[in-house]
């Protein structure tokens, strides 16, 4: 992905659900399959949209892809891992992700989102 000053990236240690944080949670794929953990989310915040995953492989390559957020996903667990409709050979074929590919979230975006009129 090249850098697209609309999307932003969202730390999962900052992603609050009501057993906590979502930082570190299993990503599970077909058949069980570990895919990796939940790293952040890229979003479109004046869309006010998830646009992907970010997921962090525990492989002897550690990387990070982007799993579009169009993937089905189940949460399970009390929100102790996320089951997708993929396996590791899909989350292979998606886009890594760089950290300089896409700005941090700011609280300017939290604004955007909030305000932001949708079209």
């Amino acid at each position: 992905m090249g850098r697209d000053d609309k999307l932003c990236y969202l730390d999962a240690s900052k992603l609050a659900s009501p057993t906590g944080t979502l930082a570190r949670v299993d990503l599970r794929g077909t058949d069980d399959e570990f895919l990796g953990v939940l790293d952040g989310i890229v979003i479109d915040p004046t869309e006010r949209r998830l646009r992907y995953f970010v997921v962090k492989s525990n492989g002897w390559r550690r990387r990070r892809y982007l799993l579009p957020a169009d993937s089905p996903a189940r949460v399970e667990n009390g929100f102790g891992e996320l089951r997708f409709d993929v396996d590791s050979d899909d989350l292979c074929e998606c886009e890594e992700f760089t950290a300089g590919s896409v700005r941090e979230f700011s609280d300017d975006d939290l604004i955007a989102g909030l305000f932001h009129p949708r079209l």
